[in-house]
């Protein structure tokens, strides 16, 4: 009987105990129930207060009397499948009110089951989060505004910050590629690691005094970078203050002006404290902010000064207003269409100022997304660069919002990602498209799955020998794609650094560059088979006016004899010889028939030449020198009795060495002419020696083989035959050279490649 009661009183106990959690949570909470089937069987006041509705409105209804419709499809199947699963489910939710008004519920739904384990109503229990996500909202814009400009600052300028005592304590990546340190060579230490020496104490003392006395310093700075040459910065400093008004640290924005140091006007960039950086971007650069509809919301006083308008004369206005007329609707209607879509434009714009003047601004409008991805408004960041209009370089700013970073560079670059060993942990679409790889092929894999070979062993560990040591590489490459195709890359590698400075991972960004290198292909081909015709067309000229000249004089000396003669024996002699010569003539002749007919022709054609027959071919023309100058002629091709060569180039220049051998033969003695073969180092060295005046090599070495060069006085010299000979043997592969001595004779030697 007594556990009956005491049963019977915790009974009554836990009764009262949940009755009071219930009045507690109904007092404290958004309280409703629905069926399975979603449908309203109770709300508590809470809920009509918030929602604005009576009770006997909402009873009987579902949830889409609230629906504000801000949340997916997929939101609400998701939370239907969690509590029809018998799980809880938590989230907030943005409901609207009956007036129209909307307001944000932290929610917990609890599924209540039945004996039969099924859920049979629904107990929704919620937080009024309206305010706290207004304010969520506002933080986020602000969050992201400073870090919109902070990341513009940074992407765009050489930064560093110092304490006080001018000691660095931060650079960035601009920093360390323009003075060829890296940060770890720089942090710790002050600015004479580059300091060129260029400016005085007073100089540098007026500097310290401005920035000291809490003043932006601005001005242009000769540096000295790593390895010693030197750089100019349009550099401004500003000092940060501390709670007392004193500076506690100093940060330097600066752009580099080397190239434009004379033109360019001086760049302010008047930076306040970190979470102040849109001030920084506001005094030093040309602003407007517009919305969707492009009427200005905003200018800063670099645009008023530019412009000539006041502020109050601007906002409200569209671009309009300070519009040249320069620019065609096209151009205006590109610009649009570019921002419109979501992305960043970058261009040179004339403007028209109040009093008719007209002004140059290099400039980059970025769209600022909403969280349905469009464009809400855009910010237009200019530069005066009315003075430096030609020769200025395109000043890149690039600014897009820090979540969307990622998603713009794997849209337009092909990405691989590696780790420190070289294999493939990463590639987005672009790559496996250009590749024709999957992306299962590719990861795990390094790099030589697209190896073409084309590039050498010391060109590949060039590569790897930068980026190891934490440098970013550039340069071209040519890969093999799946099925075997080529295609070219403009690259960019990036080591990401450990904690210790090592390389953990490396990123390479590349465009596909493939139809400009088959263009530069074609162009360089069009460009050899110019210079290769034009060389042979002076080989030929040169040809016609020096090889023809030997037969011709010989003619002219036959027909000199036969004037002079009366024997019949002679005259059939001369008339004889005089035949070889004439069918010598004719015989170049028809070589420089054939050498026309291959003047379009990239390629010297190869003949294979029995050298005893082409030289006693060449002697033909000299039969009657060698019989007036009692001549002696010793060959040995004892070593190299076959080449392949061009048979018009060979016998041009045995005709030209033989016959200099002639010309300038030494008066005291008969001539004699050697022409031998040797194998040397794998290949064969045609010589050809005489016992004539010589060559003062000395004096006449480096114009030896130069156009229109002689060393003798001749009749007949003229500067032309050696010079054409090197240029004939070197078209080859060839070289020539030659030893020569004074009053004892010369030798050529010329290599063939074998």
């Amino acid at each position: 009987m007594k556990e009956d009661l005491k049963k019977t009183d915790d009974l009554k106990k836990t009764i009262k105990e949940i009755s009071d959690y219930k009045y507690a949570l109904d007092e404290s909470a958004i309280v409703d129930i629905t069926d399975q089937n979603g449908v309203i069987t109770h709300v508590n006041d809470n809920f009509c207060k918030i929602s604005k509705y009576t009770s006997e409105e909402l009873i009987g209804k579902d949830h889409r009397i609230v629906n504000s419709g801000h949340h997916s499809k997929e939101f609400f199947k998701e939370l239907w499948e969690t509590i029809l699963n018998k799980k809880v489910w938590k989230g907030e939710l943005k409901n609207i009110t009956k007036d129209g008004s909307v307001y944000w519920v932290d929610t917990t739904i609890v599924p209540f089951l039945n004996i039969e384990g099924k859920p049979y109503q629904f107990l929704s229990i919620g937080t009024d989060i309206t305010e706290k996500k207004k304010a969520e909202e506002e933080l986020q814009k602000t969050i992201k505004e400073i870090s919109d400009y902070k990341y513009a600052l940074d992407e765009s300028a050489i930064i560093d910050i110092t304490n006080q005592n001018g000691i660095i304590t931060h650079i960035n990546d601009n920093f360390c590629k323009i003075s060829k340190y890296s940060c770890e060579e720089l942090i710790g230490k002050n600015h004479k690691a580059v300091n060129s020496g260029h400016h005085s104490k007073e100089f540098i003392k007026e500097l310290w005094e401005t920035i000291s006395n809490k003043k932006v310093w601005k001005g242009e700075i000769k540096n000295i970078d790593k390895d010693g040459s030197f750089y100019w910065v349009d550099t401004t400093i500003v000092p940060f203050l501390n709670e007392y008004g004193r500076p506690y640290q100093y940060i330097s924005i600066g752009s580099d002006i080397t190239e434009r140091k004379k033109a360019e006007e001086e760049l302010q960039k008047t930076i306040r404290e970190i979470s102040d950086y849109k001030y920084a971007l506001e005094e030093s650069a040309i602003i407007a902010i517009t919305d969707q509809r492009g009427v200005i919301s905003h200018v800063n006083d670099n645009f008023c000064k530019i412009s000539k308008y006041s502020r109050e004369e601007l906002i409200g206005k569209d671009h309009r207003i300070i519009n040249s007329g320069h620019h065609s609707k096209d151009f205006i209607k590109e610009l649009w269409g570019t921002i419109a879509k979501g992305k960043v434009w970058k261009g040179e714009l004339k403007n028209e100022a109040k009093d008719g003047s007209a002004y140059w601004v290099d400039t980059t409008i970025v769209p600022f997304l909403n969280e349905y991805g469009k464009p809400y408004q855009y910010v237009a960041i200019r530069s005066d660069i009315s003075e430096r209009k030609k020769n200025e370089e395109q000043l890149e700013k690039t600014i897009k919002e820090i979540s969307d970073y990622k998603h713009a560079l794997d849209e337009s670059a092909i990405i691989a990602i590696t780790d420190q060993r070289g294999f493939i942990t990463h590639v987005n679409d672009n790559f496996c498209k250009i590749s024709k790889y999957s992306r299962e092929d590719l990861i795990g894999q390094d790099h030589r799955i697209i190896n073409s070979g084309h590039h050498s062993k010391e060109f590949i560990k060039e590569l790897w020998v930068t980026i190891a040591k934490g440098n970013i590489w550039k340069g071209e490459l040519k890969n093999k794609a799946k099925d075997g195709s080529f295609y070219w890359v403009d690259t960019t590698i990036i080591p990401f650094l450990n904690e210790y400075g090592k390389p953990y991972q490396y990123v390479a960004i590349r465009s596909d560059i493939t139809k400009r290198k088959k263009g530069e292909e074609e162009l360089n081909r069009y460009a050899n088979t110019l210079q290769i015709a034009n060389t042979q067309l002076v080989d030929f000229t040169n040809i016609v006016s020096h090889n023809l000249r030997g037969p011709l004089t010989n003619i002219s000396a036959f027909l000199e004899f036969l004037k002079e003669t009366d024997d019949k024996n002679e005259q059939k002699e001369l008339i004889e010889n005089m035949t070889k010569t004439i069918n010598h003539l004719n015989l170049v002749f028809e070589e420089l028939i054939e050498t026309v007919q291959i003047k379009h022709d990239t390629e010297i054609k190869l003949d294979e030449i029995v050298l005893k027959e082409a030289m006693n071919k060449t002697l033909i023309g000299f039969e009657i020198q060698i019989k007036l100058l009692k001549a002696v002629i010793q060959i040995d091709f004892d070593e190299a009795p076959v080449i392949k060569y061009s048979h018009k180039y060979l016998d041009s220049l045995l005709l030209n060495l033989i016959s200099n051998a002639f010309k300038y033969r030494s008066p005291k003695r008969a001539p004699i002419v050697k022409i031998k073969t040797e194998v040397k180092n794998g290949n064969i060295i045609l010589s050809v020696s005489d016992n004539g005046l010589g060559i003062d090599l000395e004096k006449h070495k480096d114009s030896l083989f130069k156009i229109r060069k002689t060393f003798h006085d001749h009749p007949e010299a003229k500067g032309f035959g050696l010079f054409m000979t090197k240029s004939q043997i070197e078209a080859m592969g060839g070289n020539i050279w030659a030893e020569s001595k004074v009053d004892e004779g010369t030798t050529f030697f010329v290599e063939i490649k074998k």
